[in-house]
């Protein structure tokens, strides 16, 4: 018998796909949970979100049975290609414009973005291209993709992870088992991915042009230049929607995979103009009054919040942040000029507050985002931008990003009228 921990989305599918194949599961949480019932299963599938310090390990290390997450379990069953997409942000981006590369196989595109795994075994899908988090990576054993993308790294879920060197090797663990007939995509502006021990073969993608001897794709004014497999070549993206230096990276490693996997260059450049940014991303919304507004509801991090704020380099920014700190330093946005005026909500504000009151002359701690919101609006000129990055959770007032994302957008709709 196996036992499903966890009863979101992931445990749901994971129950619903062993209901169709007739094995024996007993489907539980931490609110259901008794530690009887150990003995009498053989595996333990475990959802994303339960940490590895978490009791059910201890319990199943202490009885020996296997613990493995969603993504380990549908590995084992699957046999197709798995494009795997890991990183401190930008993943979901990735994956999508991935996804809209490959379109011609008619790839699955799922794992922490979209539908999990084990759906691709269901459908017998013979590609798949899988955003995975280091929560998800962390509970794997024998996972190894064909091609695994690695974007970037910084300081994130510590409140998970504890310790920064076990997110870092969370990340790595992607990597660990690939061999030289797999391929790692790796950036190569930072130091700490590009210097990675890694046995697969490596590709690289960077906003300068790349040394000589580094194979992968770098930045030369409105193209990309790659060098894959002895191949030389140009891709124009002046067509390119989505703002800022971190989506040219996000779309680099996406160029790089569909080269890997044979797309043509003039294909791919057709895509690329389609490509659309995905809701709460520095999504723009729309101008009110020569002010400009966009949701960034997804960030969570403070490199997130970074990225944002770099991709309106031209214009002042009127910045909304908070919810849960999640670790980083607030203070590394001093060295924006452009932002006017930071206002920050949630439960800790005054822990943000206190990294960056000695940097920021004008700072508003705000009780609601629609607070934040109207006075923010207030303070802007015409040409100014409103920009919602939290840099935080969002679980101390919304369900999810999502959820504050479209409370966001029904705000600004309101303000409007």
């Amino acid at each position: 018998m196996i036992m499903v921990y966890g009863k979101g989305k992931t445990g749901e599918s994971i129950v619903s796909f062993l209901k169709k194949k007739g094995i024996p599961y007993l489907w539980r949480d931490d609110k259901d949970f008794n530690e009887d019932e150990i003995s009498k299963v053989k595996q333990i599938i475990v959802s994303p979100g339960i940490p590895f310090y978490h009791k059910i390990y201890r319990l199943s290390k202490k009885n020996q049975i296997e613990t493995v997450g969603d993504v380990e379990f549908a590995y084992r069953l699957y046999k197709g290609k798995i494009i795997a997409i890991t990183g401190t942000d930008g993943k979901s981006t990735t994956t999508y414009m991935t996804g809209k590369l490959l379109e011609k196989y008619n790839p699955f595109i799922g794992g922490n973005y979209g539908e999990p795994f084990i759906k691709a075994v269901e459908f017998d899908k013979k590609l798949s291209v899988l955003e995975l988090s280091s929560f998800q990576i962390y509970a794997t054993k024998t996972f190894r993709p064909n091609i695994g993308v690695l974007l970037n790294i910084s300081t994130d879920h510590l409140d998970w992870h504890k310790r920064k060197s076990h997110y870092l090797l969370s990340k790595y663990k992607m990597f660990k088992r690939m061999s030289k007939l797999n391929t790692a995509i790796m950036n190569f502006d930072q130091e700490i991915i590009r210097k990675a021990r890694i046995n697969a073969k490596k590709l690289y993608f960077s906003l300068e042009k790349l040394p000589s001897g580094y194979e992968g794709i770098y930045l030369c004014s409105n193209s990309l230049v790659f060098n894959v497999n002895r191949t030389l070549g140009k891709i124009d993206i002046s067509d390119f929607k989505l703002k800022g230096e971190h989506n040219i990276q996000n779309l680099m490693a996406s160029v790089l995979t569909a080269l890997i996997e044979g797309i043509p260059i003039h294909v791919i450049e057709e895509q690329i103009s389609e490509l659309e940014a995905l809701p709460y991303r520095i999504q723009f919304l729309k101008r009110i009054n020569g002010v400009l507004f966009y949701n960034d509801s997804k960030s969570t991090t403070v490199q997130s919040v970074i990225k944002a704020v770099k991709s309106f380099n031209d214009r002042k920014i009127n910045l909304i942040i908070g919810g849960i700190y999640k670790g980083g330093d607030f203070s590394e946005l001093k060295k924006f000029r452009n932002i006017k005026k930071i206002y920050i909500i949630g439960k800790d504000k005054y822990v943000l507050m206190h990294m960056l009151k000695t940097h920021f002359s004008s700072i508003s701690l705000k009780n609601s985002l629609e607070e934040a919101i109207k006075d923010a609006y207030l303070n802007a000129e015409i040409g100014d931008v409103v920009l919602f990055s939290p840099g935080c959770s969002s679980f101390d007032m919304f369900k999810n990003y999502k959820e504050r994302g479209e409370f966001f957008n029904k705000l600004v709709e309101k303000l409007s009228k």
